[in-house]
């Protein structure tokens, strides 16, 4: 589930099959240099699918290749579906233009438009009202009787529709844990799918809080990364429901800084925040699954 891209610069080679899910945050970053950045942003990435077949779906704009023609009708309303269950637990307003859904008919075609090197792949990718998915008809290991049934259950839409709703409603003003445990915690409600990995439990060394502010997306145990977003996020909603989370968006959408706003609706500070949660996670058996073979550090 870790991905490729981070602001300004590539991370480390990710492997082959693994889930790459991404979200670009813009934090830090003046308005309208932000504004600026984005545009070009989107428009390099976008140059590269430009010339593809396209369709018009209620919220998407959709581009796809010949190869995947018979697919694009399908995807483009198992997207309608993914948006409109998150759009019912993160309500938003979308804007103008549509965001583009890409469907790539191989991993070559998703590294070409990032640079990234071969052993490198995504089976979703998002930045900036732009999401890219794998074509179904590319994933290895499924049975073609099974693919729609696999994409419908675990693909990606559901994770980087949430992505996409989160910046539009903050325009990128959260640290990147922050969405990725946003992003699984709706995969969870709505789809029941959580990724684990030998590296997902939480009964090891955990990440420190400086870490997964600053550089989430260099931390070698992405696994154990994205387990300890999902687990923040999830003990957030704990203390106030998605009522508390819709609350928390709204805040960062007045670029209230985001340990500022999560003060104003949750009443502690960083530093209380994180000792909260390390007290309360260990009284739940499923943070500790599957065993690492770790002593907790």
């Amino acid at each position: 589930m870790p991905w490729g891209i981070t602001l300004g610069k590539k991370t480390r080679p990710v492997p082959l099959g693994a889930i790459l899910l991404a979200v670009m945050a813009l934090v830090f970053v003046s308005v309208d240099i932000a504004d600026v950045w984005r545009g070009l942003t989107t428009s390099a990435v976008r140059r590269h699918y430009r010339g593809w077949p396209s369709l018009e779906s209620n919220r998407f704009h959709v581009r796809f290749t010949e190869k995947d023609r018979e697919w694009a009708e399908w995807v483009a309303a198992e997207a309608e579906r993914a948006a409109s269950l998150v759009e019912n637990i993160l309500p938003y307003t979308p804007p103008a233009a549509k965001p583009w859904l890409v469907i790539a008919p191989d991993q070559s075609s998703i590294r070409q438009a990032f640079g990234w090197g071969e052993g490198t792949g995504a089976l979703g990718v998002y930045l900036l009202e732009t999401i890219i998915i794998l074509s179904p008809q590319a994933y290895e290991g499924v049975d073609d009787a099974e693919r729609r049934l696999f994409f419908a259950r675990q693909g990606p839409l559901v994770h980087e529709v949430t992505h996409y709703v989160l910046d539009v409603r903050t325009g990128g003003n959260y640290p990147r844990w922050f969405s990725e445990g946003l992003a699984q915690l709706l995969e969870y409600q709505l789809l029941g799918f959580e990724w684990l990995e030998a590296d997902s439990s939480l009964g090891q060394r955990l990440y420190k809080q400086d870490e997964l502010d600053y550089s989430f997306a260099e931390l070698p145990r992405q696994a154990l990364a994205y387990r300890q977003a999902l687990s923040m996020v999830t003990y957030l909603e704990s203390l106030r429901g998605l009522d508390g989370l819709n609350l928390l968006l709204d805040k960062l959408a007045k670029d209230r800084p985001f340990y500022l706003a999560v003060e104003a609706v949750y009443g502690q500070d960083r530093n209380a925040l994180v000792e909260s949660w390390r007290s309360w996670f260990p009284a739940e058996g499923r943070w500790f699954l599957p065993v690492a073979g770790i002593e907790a550090g």
